[in-house]
């Protein structure tokens, strides 16, 4: 049976959805909650894969956060033993600052449910293809990054150019939450109630837009978290 390692960096931010199905698929998902101080592994080890969570904190704030110089320790192992790595949102942005991209807050916040379009690159991707009509799933971020050297950009937002990026065969940064349905929104929206409220974003309105938005979505995030896990070896 394979073993999947979930790096969780923040109280809400678990891995909702791709949890689900790694389970229905048999894949045992172990989760290190980092920002708990829990020792973030260095090396991949007996993991077949690795998925690098989203955050409240920013990737470029390892003096405040040292689990996040461990992550991206974490990440370059990985790549060099050729395992699949996922990253969502801040891990995302981790992956793009490890692999030469630069991380750096984006020209406005991005929270709701935006459209995402992806690139022609997308329809040829080994992940992607042949899920790649306009998406809006939900963004909860500050920070964008430019791509790393030799990344393939697969989709943008009209806010964020680079939404999802994958480099070399197997390491893809997602900077949207394909992992949160309407229950994990509505766990994320209670616990970050006066955030939202602070980025002028009106939780219940939130919730509602969600709710009509995100049936839409899910069979999209089930179909790539399960060609994911057809990576792991």
């Amino acid at each position: 049976m394979s073993r999947v390692l979930f790096i969780q960096n923040g109280e809400g931010e678990h891995a909702g959805l791709f949890a689900r199905v790694l389970g229905d698929l048999g894949v045992t998902l172990e989760v290190i909650h980092a920002w708990q101080g829990e020792p973030v592994p260095t090396a991949p080890n007996g993991w077949a894969g690795i998925i690098i969570g989203g955050g409240s904190m920013s990737a470029y704030e390892q003096q405040e956060y040292p689990f996040l110089t461990a992550e991206e320790v974490l990440i370059e192992a990985a790549r060099a033993k050729e395992r699949p790595v996922f990253g969502i949102c801040l891990g995302a942005q981790l992956m793009a600052s490890t692999l030469g991209g630069k991380v750096f807050a984006n020209a406005e916040k991005e929270i709701g449910l935006y459209e995402v379009r992806f690139t022609p690159e997308a329809e040829r991707d080994p992940l992607w293809q042949g899920q790649t009509a306009p998406l809006r799933p939900v963004h909860w971020h500050k920070d964008t990054f430019t791509l790393p050297p030799g990344a393939t950009r697969l989709a943008s937002s009209e806010r964020t150019e680079n939404q999802l990026f994958r480099i070399d065969e197997k390491l893809y940064g997602v900077q949207f939450h394909l992992e949160i349905d309407g229950p994990t929104l509505v766990e994320m929206v209670e616990t970050d109630h006066g955030s939202l409220e602070r980025n002028g974003v009106d939780p219940q309105a939130f919730l509602r837009e969600a709710a009509a938005v995100l049936p839409d979505t899910e069979p999209v995030a089930r179909a790539i978290f399960t060609r994911w896990t057809e990576m792991l070896s």
